[in-house]
């Protein structure tokens, strides 16, 4: 087979996604490109009949017969296989059907390196989003490959609801293409930039500290990291979609367990985040101290899913940070906190944005 030097990796991590799954792949299929590409699917054991959905793809769209062009492996581990689209030369499939779920096991997918170490960026895309222009990936790597200086691009994504099957809205950082700003990347979380919208540099995710890696939530460090060592631009342009609104799906489980010790310990692996990048970027420390009072304060599930017994055992969690915040953080939480009916909605959703008090409490 012959040997293909690929430009980008697009990964593309998957866990019962059988309705959703063909979306993004038709999303990569359809991606216009001067250069190839290797899109690298991983199905984590699902139980939905998703890897099926993806063979039957794979046997319709490409080249699996053409020893030039496709590979099939198999272990006790996984089964991959690699292959050349049919009707678009520069888009590779590998293909990754693991044998038992690796996330429950928290083990390493050390298989993907081979994908991963020699390409110059990397796109993100969960098997549950998808893109809807041809010129994503050439407009984005387009932009890196011009600008040495930036370390990651992103779009204005569409919001689609599974609950209400239709579109409900959209991501976007700013109403025109530009240059983020580092700390609305650290203050407006994770979901201020929807992973499925990222490109970056491949080196930026090599070499992660320690409290990258231990932190539960990986694309909202790779974000900060991104604007630490370099700049990141936004396309004002609309060219992917994220789903949400099902049972299985990150924003259906969030608030699921709202006082759980697993959903304490996520919530204390992003404040050692924040901390951790902190001390390795002092410019930002202040910034990353007041994230972290933030952080805490906005993750108080809501009068209705928690009792004063489990507002206290939260708090009582994270007591050791809280005795140490500043006035503007002791003020957030009384707010945040209070059990007077909407005095936490009309905070948070109209007196903060209204008066721009989010811009005074955490600059």
């Amino acid at each position: 087979m012959e040997e293909i030097k690929f430009k980008v990796c697009v990964s593309c991590m998957t866990y019962n996604h059988s309705a959703f799954i063909e979306d993004a792949m038709n999303g990569f299929c359809k991606q216009r490109t001067n250069f190839p590409f290797v899109c690298t699917i991983v199905d984590d054991a699902s139980t939905d009949n998703e890897q099926e959905v993806i063979s039957n793809y794979l046997q319709k769209n490409f080249l699996l017969e053409d020893k030039n062009n496709s590979r099939f492996e198999e272990t006790n581990d996984y089964t991959l296989i690699f292959a050349r689209h049919k009707s678009n030369p520069n888009c590779f499939f590998s293909v990754l059907f693991l044998k038992e779920n690796h996330y429950q096991k928290k083990s390493k997918l050390l298989y993907l390196k081979e994908w991963r170490s020699n390409v110059k960026y990397i796109a993100l895309c969960e098997g549950d989003d998808y893109w809807i222009t041809t010129d994503k990936l050439q407009c984005q790597v387009d932009f890196l490959d011009y600008h040495p200086n930036y370390t990651m691009v992103c779009n204005r994504v569409k919001i689609y609801s599974e609950y209400h099957k239709k579109f409900i809205g959209e991501y976007y950082c700013y109403d025109q293409s530009q240059t983020v700003d580092p700390k609305d990347i650290i203050r407006r979380t994770g979901l201020f930039i929807s992973t499925c919208s990222i490109v970056h540099r491949r080196e930026i995710s090599e070499n992660k500290p320690d409290y990258w890696l231990q932190c539960k939530v990986g694309d909202y460090p790779l974000q900060i990291m991104c604007a630490m060592k370099g700049k990141v631009f936004y396309f004002d342009n609309i060219m992917s979609v994220y789903r949400r609104g099902y049972s299985t799906s990150w924003s259906g489980q969030r608030f699921r367990g709202a006082c759980s010790i697993q959903k304490l310990e996520t919530i204390m692996s992003q404040v050692l985040m924040f901390e951790g990048f902190g001390k390795d970027f002092p410019e930002f420390n202040e910034v990353f101290r007041d994230k972290i009072f933030d952080h805490i304060d906005r993750n108080i599930p809501s009068r209705r899913l928690l009792s004063k017994t489990d507002l206290n055992f939260y708090l009582n969690y994270f007591s050791d940070i809280i005795n140490n915040y500043s006035i503007r953080g002791k003020i957030d939480l009384l707010i945040r906190k209070s059990r007077i009916p909407g005095l936490r909605f009309f905070y948070r959703l109209i007196f903060m944005e209204k008066y721009s008090v989010r811009t005074l409490m955490y600059t």
